[in-house]
């Protein structure tokens, strides 16, 4: 039973180490999102995301809202089409852009207004090819409300 039990915690081990390191070829950076407007309940955050290995980010949370989720939006005849996504495929070595026109995180029924210069915290939840599910903790800069950075001194 002693070796059942070492190997199975052995076996634990190696898995989670191989999630650690698979987390940890994927790059995120420029993650930021816009101060809200009084009353302003969702925002977006944006960001760019680069692999070492094919993956894909497979869900977003956020202490600070309710609930996220990755989206997308397009513009078709006018109209502003916005729709949830399963996952945003990282493929090995190209940079994936979170981008105001396109895919991005969406964050709904905000705990508090975000305001410049605030540091967003952000959890993706990463799927390596053929490993399991890891994490990737980020903080996103909350710039003005025209999306300018904060100017600290």
């Amino acid at each position: 039973m002693t070796f059942r039990r070492n190997f199975f915690a052995t076996c634990v081990a190696i898995v989670l180490s191989m999630s650690t390191a698979a987390a940890q070829g994927v790059k995120a950076v420029n993650a930021w999102a816009r101060a809200t407007a009084p009353g302003q309940t969702n925002a977006s955050v944006y960001l760019d995301l680069t692999s070492d290995s094919n993956a894909a980010v497979v869900g977003v949370g956020s202490p600070a809202a309710g609930h996220a989720a990755l989206h997308s939006m397009t513009m078709s005849d006018g109209v502003m089409r916005m729709r949830a996504l399963a996952r945003i495929d990282l493929p090995a070595g190209k940079t994936v852009n979170l981008s105001q026109n396109g895919v991005h995180v969406m964050l709904v029924d905000l705990k508090k207004p975000l305001k410049q210069g605030d540091k967003l915290p952000l959890v993706l939840s990463i799927q390596s090819s053929g490993m399991s599910l890891t994490t990737l903790n980020i903080e996103a800069e909350v710039r003005g409300m025209d999306g300018s950075p904060s100017h600290q001194h």
